[in-house]
């Protein structure tokens, strides 16, 4: 009865840290998640259960959904089935695991959308998680996943991950829960069937300490997958728009940490070494990044560095500005602040963006210059060239914004007309 009561306590206290309006249990009839329907069935939370029934087992896996749907229609749990015929997504080829993954998640994730807060509870446990490692390490994988699976990474809750097999088969028999064994585990047709049913078995007969060593490790590896992700995510601006990385600041990450950054703008790893290999090309190369995922559409190698290019352009939206009359002229000038002669403006004062062909007076220069030309002198890299903006009137230009200014209209003398640039990020012009 110890375990027993250890399993519930420690489920109730696990549950009562992570409320949500609704929960949802992934429950495919086997031993660990019966056991976690039949603790969640104890709490008093709103929660439906989501069954996937591939029908790769034939009438056996309709044996699994009727243990489900009639525990449920028992104890008057609401109940939701995606029924999928996996085999015709075979035909072709593929894997057959990876593609039961994402076609389960996909049916999660259209009833975790209907709430603002929803949690859905996976009866993943230790030994899981250890066959997770193994399985890691051998493919070449990163630290995070080597460190495993954690207990919550919103919006999944994972409650059993320091509980082993056995334990949860033992409560099983204890609470006389009703569950049904999935022949296919047996079969090492598939690689973490070897890694359970042949591999680890030995390693821990051969190595009886290896399971609390992997345990450790993955506590180990977790602080440091932190550590890396606090560290990459310093250079990543707080809200999605475009920005630059240093080489020097490349120079200082570790390749964790470079993944941990790639991670957090939702770009795959797969392009990591793409995208540094940018660092040894000509400025102006850049990655295209077909991700739907990502706020990030281009990847540029730029002078001193690498330029990411958001899929909206906080410049896009053209700059907005206010006037007023002064009486007297600043002692310093900054960017977002122009001073001019109302008298040398010609109609009315609007923004729009620079065309070929462009001319302006730029202050300190004899005789006008195209803005192209300008924006060449200034470096600016062809990512952002195109997406400047102008202040004109009804007959010229009177500043590139951000860059110069025309010298046709600048006040000498008070009473004159500021205009006030709003909004603007001057300093990543």
């Amino acid at each position: 009865m110890e375990l027993v009561d250890n399993i519930e306590a420690s489920f109730t206290e696990l549950l009562n840290k992570r409320s949500a309006q609704h929960y949802y249990l992934a429950i495919s009839g086997g031993c660990d998640s019966m056991v976690m329907l039949s603790l969640f069935q104890k709490q008093a939370r709103p929660f439906t259960v989501l069954h996937v029934n591939y029908k790769l087992r034939g009438k056996e896996s309709d044996k699994d959904e009727d243990l489900v749907r009639l525990f449920c229609k028992s104890n008057g749990i609401p109940f939701k089935v995606l029924r999928h015929e996996l085999s015709n997504d075979l035909k072709d080829g593929g894997n057959l695991q990876n593609l039961a993954r994402e076609i389960r998640y996909d049916f999660f994730k259209t009833y975790l959308s209907k709430h603002e807060s929803a949690i859905l509870c996976l009866a993943h446990h230790k030994d899981d998680q250890e066959e997770n490692f193994w399985m890691a390490m051998t493919r070449g994988g990163g630290l995070r996943a080597m460190a495993g699976m954690k207990t919550f990474e919103s919006p999944y809750l994972r409650p059993f991950l320091d509980r082993s097999k056995d334990e949860l088969i033992a409560y099983a028999h204890e609470k006389k829960i009703r569950w049904r064994d999935d022949l296919s585990n047996q079969s090492n047709k598939y690689t973490r069937n070897i890694w359970r049913n042949v591999l680890l078995p030995q390693f821990k007969k051969e190595i009886p300490q290896i399971s609390e060593s992997v345990e450790l490790l993955q506590k180990h590896f977790n602080r440091q997958v932190s550590h890396d992700r606090k560290v990459s995510s310093a250079h990543i601006p707080r809200t999605p728009r475009d920005f630059e990385i240093s080489t020097f600041e490349l120079s200082l990450m570790n390749s964790n940490q470079w993944i941990e950054f790639l991670d957090q703008i939702n770009i795959g790893k797969n392009l990591a070494l793409s995208i540094l290999d940018l660092l040894k090309g000509e400025n102006g190369k850049k990655i295209f990044l077909d991700s739907d995922a990502s706020n990030y559409a281009t990847v540029w190698k730029r002078e001193n560095g690498l330029y990411f290019e958001s899929k909206e352009h906080i410049t896009s939206i053209p700059p907005v500005f206010k006037t007023l009359i002064i009486n007297s002229l600043p002692n310093r000038f900054g960017k977002a602040e122009l001073y001019l002669n109302p008298e040398k403006i010609k109609g009315n004062l609007s923004v729009r963006r620079w065309q070929n062909g462009d001319r302006m007076r730029p202050i300190g220069l004899k005789g006008s210059k195209l803005i192209g030309d300008i924006l060449k002198d200034d470096k600016t890299h062809a990512s952002i060239k195109n997406n400047q903006w102008v202040l004109v009137d009804e007959e010229k230009i009177i500043s590139l914004i951000g860059f110069r200014i025309d010298q046709r209209a600048i006040a000498d003398k008070a009473p004159c007309l500021k205009v006030i640039f709003e909004c603007l990020d001057f300093d990543s012009l």
